[in-house]
C-alpha cells in the first residue's frame, strides 16, 4: 500500500556543511521514514516490510552450505579483502588532478562479521590516496543502535591516509544519526552536496546523494542539477541514479550496495543485485551515455556470511587526463 509524505524542500548551496536549517530539514524527512519504516523511491512511498521468511531461508542456505562442506570455504572468501587497482582516462580532467588517487570503500557492515574493521584496516594502512569516499551500508540491521560501529570505523579512519580528507554518503542500512558521529571523527558526510576539491586555479567536484534505494527525495535530483560545472564525480550508495547523473554532466559515477551479487553463480552472474533500476550495473566498470561508472562489491557481507564467485572488495582508482593509451571499445553496460 502507498503512502502520502509531506515532502520538504531543501536547499542545497554546494557547500560541505550546509546552513543549519537545510541539515535539519534533511534529518526530519530521514527521521519520518525511518521512524515510520516507509522505503521512499523513485515510484513513491511504501512500508518497508521485514519478511522472515528471508531469514529463514537464509539459515537454511547456511545449513545446506555447511552439509555440503562448502560453508568454510565461502566464509574464509568472504574474510579476504582484495584490492582492485583501477585506471581510468578522462578527456577533461584538469591536468592538476592527473593520477589523482581515489580510495574506495563500501557496504563495510562492521558488526556482522567480527573483526571485519580490523582487516579492511591493515589492507588500506599502506595505500596512499588523495581522497577517501565512503558509500554507505556501515552496519548490519537497518533500525537500532549503531554504536556499536564506532570503534571500527575510527581504526579505518585512523589508517587513512588521505591529503583531501574522507567523504561518505549513507546507505538504507545507514541511520541519519551515525552523520554527526561520523562527522566527529573528521568524515564529511554529504546530504545531497557538493563538495569541491581546488589545485590552484582547477578544481573538481564530488557531489554526495542520500540513499536513493529507501530514502530517495527529489532533493537527491536537485543537486545533481545544481552543481557546478567542470568535472564532476558522483557518490551514491546505490547505481539507480545513474541517468540522472549522466543527464547533468557527471563524468563518474562510485556506488556499491549489490556486493557483486555476494552469492554468484559460476562465471559470476548474481543471483540477486538488490537493484530495482540498472540491474546491468550491479558489478565493476560500467558506463552510460559517456559517463563511467564503478560499482564496488563491498568490503563486507550481509545475509550470510560467505561469498561465492565475488570478493570482497577496497578499490583504489587513479584518474588521468587524456585518452587511454590503448582505447577501449565498450557496450553501453558493464565494460
Amino acid at each position: 500500500m502507498w503512502i502520502n509524505l509531506p515532502d520538504h524542500k531543501i536547499t542545497n548551496d554546494r557547500s560541505v556543511k550546509p546552513p543549519q536549517n537545510s541539515r535539519q530539514q534533511w534529518r526530519r524527512i530521514r527521521a519520518v521514514l525511518e521512524e515510520k519504516s516507509l522505503q521512499r523511491k523513485r515510484l513513491g512511498i511504501r512500508r518497508i516490510t521485514v519478511l522472515r521468511v528471508v531469514d529463514n531461508l537464509s539459515r537454511a542456505f547456511a545449513m545446506f552450505l555447511r552439509m555440503v562442506r562448502l560453508y568454510e570455504s565461502g566464509y574464509q572468501n568472504a574474510e579476504r579483502k582484495v584490492v582492485q587497482y583501477i585506471d581510468l582516462h578522462f578527456s577533461n580532467l584538469p591536468e592538476a588532478f592527473a593520477s589523482y588517487k581515489i580510495l574506495h570503500l563500501t557496504d563495510l557492515h562492521l558488526d556482522f562479521v567480527a573483526g571485519t574493521g580490523e582487516r579492511i584496516s591493515r589492507r588500506i594502512k599502506k595505500l596512499h590516496c588523495d581522497l577517501c569516499v565512503l558509500t554507505g551500508d556501515y552496519r548490519k540491521g537497518m533500525k537500532g543502535r549503531f554504536d556499536q560501529i564506532l570503534e571500527p570505523m575510527k581504526k579505518i579512519v585512523n589508517a587513512l591516509d588521505a591529503k583531501d580528507g574522507i567523504l561518505a554518503v549513507l546507505g538504507n542500512h545507514d541511520t541519519f544519526r551515525m552523520a554527526d558521529a561520523f562527522e566527529q571523527m573528521g568524515i564529511t558526510v554529504l546530504t545531497n552536496e557538493t563538495f569541491t576539491i581546488s589545485r590552484g586555479n582547477q578544481k573538481i567536484s564530488v557531489t554526495g546523494l542520500d540513499d536513493p534505494h529507501f530514502y530517495y527525495t527529489e532533493h537527491a535530483s536537485h543537486a545533481l542539477a545544481e552543481s557546478i560545472d567542470g568535472f564532476k564525480i558522483v557518490i551514491v550508495h546505490t547505481p539507480e541514479l545513474y541517468d540522472f547523473a549522466a543527464q547533468n554532466g557527471y563524468q563518474f559515477y562510485l556506488c556499491g550496495h549489490t556486493h557483486g551479487g555476494q552469492i554468484c553463480l559460476p562465471g559470476g552472474i548474481p543471483v540477486v543485485t538488490h537493484l530495482y533500476r540498472g540491474k546491468r550495473f550491479y558489478k565493476g566498470l560500467w558506463q552510460y551515455n559517456g559517463m563511467k561508472g564503478y560499482t564496488n562489491q563491498g568490503c563486507g557481507v550481509i545475509g550470510i556470511p560467505v561469498r561465492f564467485n565475488t570478493q570482497s572488495e577496497i578499490t583504489l582508482i587513479t584518474l588521468h587526463n587524456g585518452d587511454p593509451p590503448q582505447p577501449v571499445k565498450a557496450k553501453e553496460g558493464l565494460l
